[in-house]
C-alpha cells in the first residue's frame, strides 16, 4: 500500500513543477512581447526620418491631362479600368492604337477611386473641372 501513495505524490509534484514551467514560460513570452512592442513605439517615435504629416501625402487628387493620358498608356495590365469624361478605356490597352485625341492636355482633371469591399482599385474617374 506505501507505493500508491508515494506514486501519487510523485506524479502531483511533476504535474505541479509542469504547470509552473508552463505558466513561468506564458509569462516570459509575454513579457518579451510587451518588450518588443515598448522598443519599437519608442524606437520609432525617437526616428528623425519619420515626420508626421498633416496634409495628405499623395495630392489633392488634380491631375494634369498629360497624368490622363500616361495613366492610359500604362493599362496594359491589371484589372482597373480607367473612364475619363465618359469614355472608357478598359485592359488590356494596346499603346500603338491608343491615340489621345479626346483628352484635352490643358485641362485639370479630378480622380475619383472606386474601391470594391476588399480595397482593391475597381475603377479610375477622371471629370474634367
Amino acid at each position: 500500500m506505501e507505493y500508491a501513495p508515494r506514486t501519487m505524490l510523485e506524479m502531483s509534484v511533476a504535474c505541479l513543477l509542469f504547470l509552473m514551467a508552463v505558466t513561468s514560460g506564458l509569462l516570459l513570452f509575454q513579457t518579451g512581447a510587451a518588450l518588443n512592442a515598448t522598443a519599437y513605439v519608442s524606437g520609432k517615435s525617437l526616428d528623425r526620418n519619420i515626420q508626421m504629416t498633416f496634409s495628405p501625402i499623395s495630392g489633392d487628387g488634380i491631375a494634369s491631362g498629360a497624368d490622363v493620358v500616361q495613366s492610359i498608356a500604362r493599362l496594359e495590365t491589371g484589372e482597373a479600368e480607367i473612364v475619363v469624361d465618359g469614355v472608357r478605356y478598359a485592359p488590356p490597352l494596346d499603346r500603338d492604337q491608343f491615340v489621345p485625341a479626346g483628352i484635352r492636355l490643358n485641362v485639370r482633371y479630378l480622380a475619383v477611386a472606386q474601391r470594391d469591399a476588399s480595397g482593391q482599385l475597381l475603377r479610375l474617374i477622371f471629370v474634367s473641372r
